[in-house]
């Protein structure tokens, strides 16, 4: 057991006198988007990836990282390449497991200090693996967007991604179905972008209107 992760979610738990939404979807659910409409409804918005990103090229993280996969696999002009050790992990659990033990802590600590510097009372954290990584519970609720497996097929592509690589990211994580199943709301976005930001704007509304009457 990771006790650094431990502890770090239990911190983001314990945070009081906010929402803390945890957002996640299958790939190509339009994420991203929905961030951007919650950002628009006053929320404190952060994407879980970004901040990754920015855990990687940590000096500690970023020569660790170099120590167990080699500089000749993942580097790319002197500089991480990303998209090659999401590939060097995706196809070895062991190597995921191993990247996750080292990011995640630090990923949550980056987190919590947002959120607890922040005077909004609602937070949004973009997770696209909430469930995969076990950290549906430091949230006050879950939310996860839902489409069809066609439509986001058709999204996947229209972004330039093969069938080949979608599919491997697919596998990669919890199924659509066991998403929806976990979430605690589930928001559809097969639609227009315009019915997706109404549904963020009523959610919005509900949270503010639920903390009003505490």
């Amino acid at each position: 057991m990771n006790k650094e992760l431990q502890k770090w979610k239990r911190k983001l738990a314990s945070i009081r006198g906010k929402t803390i939404i945890g957002l996640t979807g299958p790939i190509a659910s339009g994420k991203s988007l929905a961030l951007e409409y919650f950002a628009a409804e006053g929320a404190l918005c952060i994407s879980a990836d970004a901040v990754a990103a920015g855990v990687l090229t940590s000096p500690a993280c970023y020569n660790r990282i170099l120590q167990k996969f080699g500089t000749g696999i993942i580097l790319t002009n002197g500089f991480l390449d990303k998209e090659r050790l999401a590939a060097a992990v995706f196809g070895s659990p062991a190597k995921r497991e191993w990247l996750e033990n080292l990011l995640h802590p630090e990923i949550l600590k980056r987190i919590h200090s947002l959120i607890t510097k922040s005077r909004t009372k609602l937070a949004v954290v973009e997770a696209p693996l909430l469930f995969e990584t076990g950290l549906a519970e430091c949230f006050t609720v879950t939310v996860c967007l839902s489409a069809p497996e066609k439509e986001l097929r058709r999204r996947v592509l229209k972004r330039g991604w093969t069938k080949r690589q979608y599919q491997s990211r697919v596998k990669a994580q919890l199924g659509a179905p066991e998403k929806y199943a976990r979430a605690g709301l589930t928001l559809d976005n097969s639609g227009r972008p315009g019915e997706l930001q109404k549904r963020i704007k009523a959610l919005c509304r509900f949270i503010d209107k639920a903390a009003g009457e505490k």
